[in-house]
């Protein structure tokens, strides 16, 4: 099924150009960087906003960041981003970083690193190319990944929403050194297409993307969520990753609706809200209910600790 926010008998293309508007995630006159690692999904994704480019009328440009843990592997991905872009014309931005260092410096595991290194390559450029956004290549079964990893690791109504079409890039990388412009939007245009026709639109286009070996490794989480788990309990419903996008859709919706209510809740219920200090009229804070209580909570300490995570 393709695109299943629009039904099957719509094309790629057309899929993209209309979660593109449905979800404001770009606007007629910006730039958009788009992340590039070689790989299919953002193959597919550079491809695709290079033929829409002109009716939605932006600018592309294109940013791989090298991670160096896979050796020449990871250097023949760099290179073989830079000649696509150039023969595709596409203006470039390339780094690369010792990400196994930085995890070991860090005290994080290599997949947090990269995450954060990534997120962290992706903005800072934008912001120096005066960009507006930065799109990145997650599809629906990574979505279904997404919100089946935040079940296990027991989330709330956030985490249910797994992955948004749009979010402000600052804050993905919240202990960051240099604060990013506040209105800089990272987005998923391919978020509600499967891999299999992200695959299929390689093929049919004459793309042939890399393939990275790490992505077998069952013992990075997500890997082993997508290799094992995932094809195991299909077994019980074969539209399982259909589902578990159709419930993110719909976490998402009761998720603003609650926001709407705490943002009301906030302004009725805190005393003061300084750097240091969230305090609330106890009367009324103990007057709402245990969902809002809670989210209320949850906003002061996004508040008071900005660079926690999960």
């Amino acid at each position: 099924m393709l695109g299943a926010e629009f039904g099957p008998s719509t094309d790629l293309p057309e899929v993209v150009r209309r979660t593109i508007r449905r979800h404001l995630l770009l606007f007629s006159g910006e730039t958009v960087v788009v992340g590039v690692s070689g790989g299919p999904d953002s193959l597919a994704l550079l491809h695709l906003l290079l033929a829409l480019s002109p009716d939605l009328e932006i600018g592309i440009r294109a940013a791989h960041l090298n991670h160096r843990l896979r050796g020449d592997e990871s250097d023949g991905d760099a290179q073989f981003v830079e000649r696509l872009c150039r023969e595709w014309g596409v203006p470039l931005d390339l780094r690369a970083l010792d990400v196994g260092a930085m995890a070991q410096a860090e005290g994080l595991g290599i997949e947090e690193t990269a995450r954060q290194a990534r997120y962290r390559f992706l903005g800072e450029t934008a912001a120096d190319r005066g960009a507006a956004a930065v799109a990145v290549g997650h599809n629906a079964d990574d979505q279904a990944e997404t919100v089946l990893m935040h079940f296990l690791r027991g989330s709330g109504l956030a985490g249910a929403r797994g992955m948004l079409p749009s979010v402000p890039l600052a804050g993905l990388d919240p202990a960051g050194e240099r604060p990013l412009p506040p209105g800089l939007r990272l987005i998923r245009p391919l978020l509600f297409v499967p891999r299999a026709e992200i695959l299929a639109y390689c093929r049919a286009q004459g793309l042939d993307p890399r393939f990275d070996r790490s992505n077998l490794d069952t013992t990075y989480f997500r890997n082993r969520l997508r290799h094992e788990l995932l094809p195991f309990l299909e077994d019980f419903n074969p539209n399982l990753r259909e589902g578990l996008g159709r419930s993110a859709r719909v976490a998402a919706a009761d998720y603003d609706y609650l926001r709407q209510c705490r943002d009301r809740a906030w302004e009725e219920t805190v005393l003061e809200a300084a750097a240091d200090c969230v305090a609330f009229d106890r009367e009324r804070f103990a007057g709402l209910h245990l969902s809002l209580r809670r989210s209320l909570v949850r906003e002061a300490m996004a508040r008071l600790r900005h660079t926690l995570r999960d």
